[in-house]
C-alpha cells in the first residue's frame, strides 16, 4: 500500500545532523510513512550509510542544487502528500500527526505548515495554538513566516504548479508558496513543531542572493488585482531594508544608502527606512571625515 505521507530529505555532507535528522522522523506518532533522502553528491560517508538504512529510499545523484533535490525526491515519492525536512532540523514528535488530523478534517486544504523556531527555544506547553486557513496569498506574499522544514504538500497541487524552481539558488521555496496559495487553500498552525539551526555561513552575500531571488520571485508573482498597493509597498520596501543592511556588513555604505532611501521613497510616511537612512548617512559622513581629504 502507499504510503500517506512521503517525507523528503535533500542532503549534503551533514551525514552526522541527517542521523538526528531521520531519528526525529522515526519518532514521529504518526506512522503511515515513508522516508526519502536524497544524496546530492555527498563526500562524507552518506551513500554508505544510506546503503544501511532499511527504512529509507535513498537516492544518490551528483550535486545539483537544493531544488533539484527536492524534485528528485518528489518524483521517488509514493505517498499522497511530501513533507518537506532539511537534513539538519528536527521535527516534534507529533509533527505529521498534527497535520494529518488537520488534513483529513478539511479536505479543502492542498498545503499545511507549522510554526517553526531556532533549536534550543523554550516552548510554552499551554499555547493557546490557533489555526488559520483559506486564502491565504497576501499573507504568504508579504510576510516570511513558512519554512520548508514545516510544510505538508498535496502531491498532485505539487505536480501542478512544477515543483520547485531550479533557477533559484537561495529561494526556490518562497516561488512554491506562492504558487499555491494563488490558486488553493493553504492552512498555517502557530504551535512550534520544527527546529531549525542557524548557521555562521550565513553570509552577507548569500542575503544579498536570498534577496535578489527573493524580490524576483516577489515581483513574477505579484498580483495587482489581490494584493493592496499599500501592502505590495511596503513588502518592497522591508525588502530593500534588508538588501542595506546586508550591505552595510560588507562595508558598502553607498550601495546601502540607495536601498535605504528605495525603501522611504516606496513608503514615506513610514519612520523605519528612514530610520536606517538617517542612521547610515550620518555614519558615512562621519567615516568621510575620519578619512581625510587625502583619501578623496
Amino acid at each position: 500500500m502507499k504510503p500517506f505521507v512521503s517525507v523528503i530529505i535533500p542532503t549534503y555532507n551533514r551525514l552526522e545532523l541527517l542521523k538526528k535528522t531521520v531519528a526525529s522522523v522515526r519518532s514521529q506518532s504518526f506512522r503511515d510513512f515513508e522516508i526519502i533522502v536524497i544524496n546530492d553528491g555527498s563526500s562524507d560517508g552518506t551513500a554508505k550509510w544510506l546503503t544501511e538504512q532499511h527504512d529509507i529510499v535513498g537516492v544518490n545523484q551528483p550535486n545539483s542544487g537544493i531544488a533539484s533535490s527536492r524534485n528528485k525526491g518528489i518524483s521517488a515519492s509514493r505517498g499522497e502528500w511530501s513533507a518537506f525536512l532539511d537534513h539538519d532540523d528536527i521535527w516534534a514528535p507529533d509533527k505529521l500527526e498534527t497535520q494529518v488530523d488537520f488534513v483529513r478534517a478539511n479536505p479543502e486544504v492542498s498545503m499545511v505548515a507549522v510554526k517553526h523556531v531556532r533549536l534550543g527555544t523554550e516552548i510554552s506547553r499551554t499555547g493557546p495554538w490557533k489555526w488559520i486557513k483559506g486564502d491565504l496569498f497576501v499573507k504568504v506574499f508579504s510576510e516570511s513566516f513558512i519554512h520548508t522544514s514545516s510544510v505538508m504538500i498535496r502531491k498532485d497541487v505539487l505536480d501542478k504548479v512544477g515543483g520547485f524552481p531550479t533557477r533559484y539558488r537561495f529561494a526556490d521555496e518562497f516561488d512554491v508558496w506562492l504558487k499555491i496559495s494563488k490558486d488553493y487553500e493553504i492552512a498555517f498552525f502557530d504551535r512550534p513543531l520544527v527546529f531549525i539551526r542557524f548557521y555562521d555561513s550565513n553570509t552577507s552575500h548569500n542575503r544579498i542572493g536570498v534577496r535578489t531571488d527573493t524580490y524576483d520571485i516577489l515581483m513574477s508573482n505579484y498580483d495587482p488585482d489581490r494584493i493592496p498597493r499599500k501592502i505590495f509597498l511596503r513588502t518592497l520596501s522591508d525588502h530593500d531594508i534588508s538588501f542595506g543592511r546586508a550591505y552595510v556588513n560588507l562595508g558598502d555604505f553607498g550601495t546601502a544608502l540607495k536601498c535605504f532611501k528605495s525603501a522611504a521613497i516606496r513608503t514615506p510616511l513610514r519612520a523605519r527606512p528612514w530610520r536606517y537612512y538617517g542612521k547610515y548617512k550620518i555614519i558615512s559622513i562621519l567615516k568621510h571625515f575620519r578619512q581625510g581629504p587625502e583619501n578623496d
